[in-house]
């Protein structure tokens, strides 16, 4: 009898089904570190803004286009004040700390 008893395509589909949960891991948490940073969540670039300093021209599409011209252009920090500001009225409301 030989000494490996696991069929083949057990082990593979095991391996796959961990790469599955793994993929979908990272992608989390590159989401949550692009909304943390203040990045745009969509992975393109907007506009030429950097983390501390405001854009001053878009990239990309025209600017007739564009609906939220402040938040293209808006530096990184004052985005991630606006994002933590918002989940922390969200949590601190289904809390029932905050009344809106």
């Amino acid at each position: 009898m030989s000494k490996n008893t696991v069929k083949a395509a057990l082990t593979r589909k095991r391996r796959a089904r961990s790469r599955r949960h793994r993929g979908w891991l990272l992608a989390l948490a590159w989401l949550l570190v692009r909304f943390v940073s203040g990045r745009p969540l969509d992975g393109k670039t907007h506009s030429n803004c950097t983390f501390w300093s405001a854009g001053t021209r878009r990239i990309g599409y025209p600017v007739y286009l564009v609906a939220w011209r402040w938040w293209a252009l808006a530096a990184g920090w004052q985005r991630l004040g606006l994002r933590l500001t918002a989940v922390t009225v969200t949590v601190l409301a289904v809390a029932g700390v905050v009344a809106l």
